[in-house]
């Protein structure tokens, strides 16, 4: 839990009933690689912080191909958005990529404590604004880069990790078939 207070404590600072409240509504977990958080057509109405590890939320195709909308890297949230605001059936599933610590708080209790305590809530609409924007710069780079602006934007943004995900995840999150992923490292390698 401590790794979330510092988190949200760098936007507000925590009283001891939002302290208290919250810690009520987090469940602290530790998933192992490859271990599903979140399935494709669940309706949970979670949020998911990222403590420590890696995690991906992604869309299996009828034909098994993937697609991976979002990386999760410390201190960042990973949800299925689309559950939480329109009360749509999850269309993506989260895994674990590495040994992972994860904070789950269930949306229903987050409204609750926006209501009791404007203030976090003000806090946590602010982070939620960053990562529209983040998820709507990553849609920009997939229509304007090149493979390789594509993959050093990966690399700056994943520095940590990026030796950790298979290829073909990073090559379904570029948007690009593993083989042009090869290319593009070993241009870049040969440079």
């Amino acid at each position: 839990m401590k790794e979330l207070i510092e988190y949200i404590e760098k936007s507000i600072s925590l009283s001891d009933d939002i302290f208290h409240d919250l810690k009520d509504i987090i469940v602290e977990r530790k998933l192992e690689k490859g271990e599903i958080i979140l399935q494709k057509n669940s309706s949970r109405k979670i949020q998911i912080f990222v403590a420590s590890g890696c995690l991906r939320a992604f869309y299996k195709t009828d034909k098994g191909k993937d697609h991976t909308l979002q990386f999760a890297t410390k201190n960042w949230w990973i949800s299925d958005y689309m559950t939480i605001f329109n009360n749509e059936k999850s269309i993506l599933s989260i895994e674990s990529l590495s040994h992972s610590k994860i904070i789950i708080i269930e949306q229903i209790q987050l409204e609750k404590l926006y209501s009791k305590f404007p203030e976090f809530g003000l806090a946590h609409r602010m982070n939620l604004q960053n990562r529209i924007a983040t998820l709507q710069k990553r849609i920009f780079g997939l229509l304007t880069l090149s493979a390789k602006e594509k993959y050093e934007q990966f690399i700056k943004d994943y520095e940590v990790f990026h030796e950790v995900i298979p290829n073909y995840q990073i090559a379904s999150f570029l948007g690009i078939t593993p083989e042009s992923l090869s290319r593009v490292r070993k241009g870049i390698a040969n440079a």
